[in-house]
């Protein structure tokens, strides 16, 4: 551990603090800050976090930056002004802690008193750092990231609404294949050949500790195929990039599985007996058929000849092919159908799709499956494991968000699948820690692995509750774009309630989506606005009244680690870990959330009692024996986190001990015990290959709403069965608005997140650091086009250029490239926005969001509420 001053020095004194970063919603770096004379004056890496191991990234080190920036919003704030705008002057005047806190909660007391739906919570990455959930919690059908989520069940409300997530909804196929959240990662301690679509394996927003994993493979000798329009950072360090038309991966996954199915004919048959439920028999209604009896699900015992129940410990061998009938019915296994559905596929059909080269395409897939060495096994720690070092990685924000992305997840989990990758040694996993409770992986009463949070979906009640659509998008992950639609137009969502409130926490929607005169006017037409925030970007200014947020450098504070992104190996498998901040001076009059949280909630009377905010906490973090908030009693936040250091650590351990150290870490399960195959080895737990709970999901919707005469609002009655194609069992090819554009929209336009600005969290838009540096690099601030595509459009390098899709035009200078397909149009990152009263950097940059639409019959994916991010677009030299 470094040596730092533990004694309160003197302000004179140069001293270094432990602290942890968040200048991106991952915030797994341990960092030490400098401070001279009470100013901050350097940020370095903490050489004693397992997770970052001394390094940091550029934003962290710019962070200085942010906690100083003069823009910041300093003390709490009402407006003045009753016209709105992200231009129009509030007229903002400052007011009192007391003030603030109490017209606050004198308003939210009285809505909550009347209907506590009434008031809708916007949430982001802003204020988000140490509530995810934990590992006995993948089963409620909730996902505690930020405090607005806790505050929102204690009020009552269950209008919560997240802005971070209706462009990277990649949650859906995680939570329903692996049981996990949020997302699938890539085990590289084994891996030797990762697909990766669309996805960052950590480079792309410089993490250290991704980005060492990642370099530590590549190191090692891991082929990297990178599909992607550009060819991103991964790809030039990888073994292949492999260019290919924006939301089309669906079509290249599907030809994938064509081949190992129909031409390759090599898949690992052992894994799919008995770690799929692809030899479950399915009846010509598309569901399993059952044991008329026990109503367990049946396969065919093809040496017995006859149909037995999945547990049936007589089971002689699994039936992958045939047709039998069965309890009265013809039936089939789902692999059969699977293989059936696939024949249509090849790489030719795809070829024509995806511009990717038939043969790139069988030459993939060849490479894929022979290095998964379907068969090879592996020991350790004496248990032996299948090794399966190839994957394909899903949950690539680039191939997701798309109208049918859900459909391509889905796919890389069938063909991780295929070969037997599938949380084993080398292959796909979910990112949440196994250990000794084992809840990952767990079978339901059909032996299939258990869905949970987004894949279990929100029940149907009619009229709706949720603003944002849940009823009728039950498996979205977050909706604000339909939640102001609704708002503006209350028949047609039949929303029977207003919104007379929002509470923003962190979250600016109006820059993170699309469509923002239709925020604009939902936010016009809502009596009461309170913007937590730390700046005055364009939904702050929207606000009534504004609560200035600490800047994370300011917040005492401690962010759970319990997940890992992007990747694992042995320095993350099993790390449980507290990271702990030691606030700096506050630089203005400002309070953090939690903070913020306990006061209103005290104020407004809902701190206390049962289902209040203590009994939240309570079941939110676990809290058992005599950790347990007195739910009569008000706490300090540090109070809390000190229950929460305890229930995980150890009575011995504390708050107060993981401020002194930066951190508190244990490794609870390592070696055979980091892996979920351990837990549920052989055929104790199958994932679902066939999706037949998918199926259900929209059939018990299209019921409900038969039922109530009533229809998906924003789709036009003629329009349903295309709404209900996005749930069926099998994914299948389905073309999305864009392809068909009329012919002048020639080209497809794709977006990334960057180093500079990954997240808006710290304020990287405005952050005069690096502001510098993006100006100064040669791809950050263009509109990248290749040189060939440019040549005929008169383009030259460094030209004022324009593209518009149907929705919306941005302009930019152009970069000419070989690094993107020739029919793609680049923009990077989300710049262009800002206010009148934000930093004046904030606005320079081609803004991407406002080519797409979140129009529902355009631009949605039913399945998963992503909002599609690859319209078709034109350009022209300004």
């Amino acid at each position: 551990m470094a040596q730092l001053t533990q004694e309160s020095p003197r302000e004179s004194e140069d001293r270094w603090i432990p602290s942890f970063c968040m200048m991106c919603m991952q915030a797994d770096d341990g960092t030490l800050v400098h401070i001279e004379d009470g100013v901050v004056t350097n940020i370095v890496g903490n050489p004693d976090c397992p997770t970052n191991q001394g390094k940091i990234c550029i934003r962290s080190i710019s962070s200085i930056m942010g906690l100083y920036n003069p823009y910041r919003v300093k003390g709490p704030l009402k407006r003045t002004n009753p016209e709105k705008g992200p231009d129009v002057d509030p007229g903002w005047v400052e007011i009192t802690w007391e003030e603030a806190l109490n017209t606050v909660a004198e308003r939210f007391k009285k809505i909550r008193e009347e209907d506590p739906r009434k008031l809708l919570v916007w949430e982001g990455w802003g204020c988000a750092e140490s509530l995810f959930i934990t590992p006995k919690e993948v089963e409620r059908a909730k996902n505690y990231e930020v405090p607005g989520q806790i505050f929102a069940e204690a009020f009552g409300t269950p209008n919560v609404v997240g802005s971070h997530g209706p462009t990277c909804s990649i949650h859906y196929a995680a939570n329903l294949v692996h049981g996990q959240h949020p997302e699938y990662i890539s085990d590289l301690q084994h891996c030797n050949y990762l697909i990766a679509p669309g996805r960052t394996v950590g480079p792309n927003v410089a993490t250290p500790g991704a980005t060492r994993r990642f370099l530590d493979a590549i190191e090692r000798g891991m082929k990297l195929v990178t599909l992607d329009p550009r060819c991103s950072v991964e790809a030039s360090k990888g073994y292949r990039w492999i260019p290919i038309r924006p939301g089309t991966e669906l079509a290249f996954a599907l030809s994938m599985i064509h081949v190992i199915l129909w031409e390759l004919k090599q898949f690992d048959a052992w894994f799919i007996k008995n770690r799929t439920n692809g030899p479950y028999l399915i009846g010509q209604d598309g569901y399993y058929v059952r044991n008329s009896k026990s109503k367990k699900p049946l396969l065919w015992d093809p040496v017995e000849g006859k149909a037995k129940t999945f547990d049936d410990p007589s089971l002689k061998d699994y039936a992958l092919e045939g047709e039998y009938e069965v309890e009265g019915v013809k039936a089939k296994p789902a692999f059969k159908l699977i293989k059936e559905r696939m024949k249509e596929y090849t790489p030719e059909w795809a070829e024509k799709i995806s511009s990717v080269p038939a043969e790139a395409i069988r030459l993939t897939t060849r490479e894929f499956v022979e290095h998964a060495m379907i068969g090879s096994t592996i020991v350790i720690d004496g248990f032996s494991f299948p090794l399966r070092p190839a994957q394909i990685a899903g949950s690539g924000r680039g191939a997701v968000s798309h109208k049918g992305g859900m459909y391509f997840d889905l796919c890389t989990k069938i063909i991780n699948m295929l070969v037997g990758a599938m949380e084993v040694p080398g292959g796909a996993t979910g990112n949440r820690n196994p250990g000794p409770c084992a809840e990952v992986l767990r079978p339901n009463e059909d032996g299939i692995v258990k869905p949970i949070l987004e894949a279990i979906g929100v029940p149907w009640k009619f009229p709706p509750d949720h603003v944002d659509m849940a009823e009728f998008y039950p498996t979205k992950h977050t909706a604000p774009h339909l939640a102001v639609r609704a708002i503006l137009d209350p028949k047609e969502y039949y929303l029977t309630f207003p919104i007379e409130a929002f509470l923003i926490c962190g979250a600016n929607p109006i820059r993170a989506i699309c469509d923002e005169e239709i925020f604009i006017e939902a936010f016009k037409k809502i009596p009461f606005i309170v913007a937590i925030s730390t700046q005055f970007d364009e939904t702050t200014m929207m606000a009534d009244i504004v609560l200035p947020e600490s800047y994370f450098l300011e917040r005492k504070f401690c962010r759970f680690y319990l997940v890992v992104h992007q990747s694992i190996a042995d320095d993350v498998r099993g790390l449980e870990m507290a990271l702990c901040r030691n606030p700096v001076k506050p630089a203005f009059n400002t309070m953090q959330i939690d903070e913020m949280i306990i006061e209103l909630a005290d104020r407004a009377e809902f701190l206390k009692g049962k289902g209040g905010l203590n009994d939240v906490i309570n079941q939110t973090f676990i809290l058992t024996e005599h950790r347990k908030l007195d739910l009569d009693q008000r706490y300090t936040f540090d109070e809390i986190i000190d229950r929460r250091i305890k229930q995980i650590f150890g009575d011995e351990h504390s708050f107060e001990e993981g401020l002194e150290k930066g951190l508190l870490y244990k490794y609870t399960a390592t070696g055979k015990e980091g892996y979920n195959y351990y837990y549920w080895p052989d055929n104790k737990t199958r994932h679902p290959i066939y999706f037949e709970h998918t199926k259900k999901t929209g059939d018990t919707l299209r019921e409900n709403l038969k039922k109530h005469n009533v229809k998906v609002p924003g789709w036009k009655e003629e329009e349903m069965e295309d709404f209900f194609a996005y749930f069926e069992p099998i994914p299948h090819w389905i073309p999305n608005a864009e392809f068909e554009a009329p012919p002048e929209y020639d080209l497809w336009v794709a977006n990334w997140k960057t180093p500079f600005m990954p997240f808006a969290t710290g304020g990287t838009q405005e952050n005069p650091w690096l502001a510098e540096l993006r100006e100064k690099d040669p791809y950050e601030m263009f509109i990248h086009i290749n040189p060939e595509t440019a040549k005929k459009k008169g383009i030259k390098d460094g030209d004022l250029v324009e593209v518009e899709s149907r929705y919306g035009k941005t302009k930019g200078k152009a970069k000419l490239t070989e690094l993107i397909h020739p029919e793609v149009v680049g923009i990077p990152a989300c710049y262009g926005r800002g206010t009148i009263q934000m930093n004046p950097v904030a606005k320079e940059g081609p803004p991407f969001n406002v080519l797409m639409t979140a129009k529902e019959n355009i631009g949605l994916d039913p399945l998963s509420g992503t909002i599609d991010v690859g319209p078709r677009v034109k350009i022209r030299k300004i």
